[in-house]
């Protein structure tokens, strides 16, 4: 079957925080929400048009959490392409030190709890996809690229 750019499913850019403080991460449950309701994840949001994924990951943080993050506090430590139907994404990972910050719930209609969490006991439910961003985001030394969820994917990367 030969493919064409017309048929292109929409991608999407996403951006995620690992939110570190010592050996433990910042994670929040969802609630309210049509895609992975009651799961736990990752401080996290979409790109908007015009905006840098530095910029949306400061403005999302700020915006969840109460964050005040600078380009300085953050540093991109990962990207993902991921299938997830109806819509691809291309998922950019940032770290930051949040051990001089307070994250406060700011989202309370679509997020259930704020919390960190020591990266050896993480809570269920998480995403497949949630846990390998954590996983290589936490013992990689170096800068990651990642695909998840499309068919005939190896195991591993």
């Amino acid at each position: 079957m030969k493919k064409n750019d017309k048929n292109r499913r929409l991608t999407r850019v996403a951006v995620y925080l690992i939110g570190m403080q010592d050996d433990k991460i910042l994670l929040a449950k969802r609630k309210n929400v049509e895609h992975m309701n009651g799961y736990w994840s990752l401080v996290a949001g979409h790109v908007y048009e015009g905006e840098s994924s530095t910029q949306a990951m400061i403005r999302e943080a700020h915006e969840e959490c109460g964050l005040t993050l600078t380009e300085k506090n953050l540093q991109l430590i990962g990207a993902m392409h991921q299938s997830s139907p109806p819509f691809d994404y291309i998922n950019f990972i940032f770290f930051a030190d949040l051990s001089n910050h307070n994250p406060t719930n700011l989202e309370t209609q679509k997020c259930e709890a704020l919390e960190f969490y020591c990266i050896k006991n993480l809570p269920s439910p998480m995403a497949h996809y949630i846990l390998d961003i954590i996983e290589k985001s936490t013992s990689e030394k170096k800068l990651w690229i990642a695909e998840h969820g499309w068919k005939n994917q190896p195991e591993k990367l």
